[in-house]
């Protein structure tokens, strides 16, 4: 299902974007993608560019990789002038990018609740059709532990298929390597359950039943169920990723609306703020096809 061709880094160039950076490098080597990465120097609507100049802003990339140990071939490098998440946006697109990868690495106070990154990073997740890997920490490969959390929305159900897609793809490919372990996490909030709860943990089960028999004959990923109760989803989910030391969290988003913080959800948005660890975002684009596979298994 991953089809992981082409892999977008956004860097401030600032060496707290370096995990961000790394973990495309290390994407795109293990897909066999071609990897980009992408710096814009900032207009505002006037046109008029902060006073950095193209040859700095040049010889800061150049440092960025140097420190890094990247070799990135030419035409790969994209230094742009305008908006950022316009800019990138339209980078995207035109690279046809399967994933960008996006820094979470100021820590700041002062953000709304909804926003669990930067202006510029935020305006990129809520805007593009392609998934978004935020991290501050370089992602593990091969992927041992993936966790994704799930109830019975269309947006969970293709998040599930997706998550189950890259444990897939970017486990151990060594013959008598070990299996990668995708954990589908529901959370119940503890309260009286209606019939409607029960429906949709019996929907659950069935789905992540049907996942785990299918799985079991091409995906080589170990697929496990877990529910935690716990009146609060979003510290449940964390909880659970950070104790199980997971590679990967997998969520889905809400795509476009009005609303920019309805684009991403609340338990999506909370949960990215807190996790320190890789988390992908994955856009109603990307999930609606998934989530309409898992009727056919």
């Amino acid at each position: 299902m991953l089809k992981l061709k082409t892999v977008l880094a956004a860097t401030d160039l600032d060496p707290s974007s370096d995990p961000a950076i790394e973990s495309a490098a290390r994407l795109a080597d293990a897909a066999g993608a071609k990897l980009h990465i992408a710096h814009v120097i900032a207009s505002d609507q006037t046109g008029t560019q902060s006073p950095v100049s193209s040859s700095d802003t040049s010889a800061q990339m150049a440092a960025t990789l140097g420190r890094l140990g990247l070799s990135v071939k030419e035409g790969r490098v994209h230094i742009e002038s305008g908006t950022p998440a316009n800019v990138l946006s339209l980078l995207s697109d035109q690279i046809k990018a399967d994933v960008i990868v996006i820094g979470r690495h100021r820590a700041r106070t002062d953000l709304p609740a909804e926003r669990p990154v930067g202006s510029t990073a935020y305006s990129i997740i809520t805007r593009t059709l392609s998934p978004c890997l935020v991290t501050s920490l370089p992602l593990r490969l091969p992927l041992r532990r993936a966790l994704v959390a799930i109830d019975a929305s269309e947006a969970a159900r293709g998040a599930l298929l997706v998550a189950l897609s890259w444990s897939s793809a970017l486990r151990s490919q060594k013959a008598k390597g070990p299996e990668p372990t995708l954990t589908a996490l529901h959370v119940e909030s503890g309260e009286t359950r209606s019939a409607a709860d029960a429906h949709m943990k019996r929907t659950v089960d069935h789905e992540l039943d049907v996942l785990r028999r299918s799985a079991g004959s091409w995906a080589g990923v170990s697929v496990e169920g877990a529910s935690e109760t716990n009146a609060d989803p979003v510290e449940a989910i964390a909880k659970y990723a950070t104790d199980q030391e997971a590679d990967l969290v997998v969520l889905g988003t809400r795509g476009l609306s009005a609303d920019l913080a309805q684009r991403l959800g609340s338990v999506s948005a909370a949960v990215t703020r807190r996790l320190q660890l890789p988390v992908l975002l994955v856009p109603p684009s990307v999930w609606r096809d998934f989530a309409r596979d898992i009727d056919y298994f």
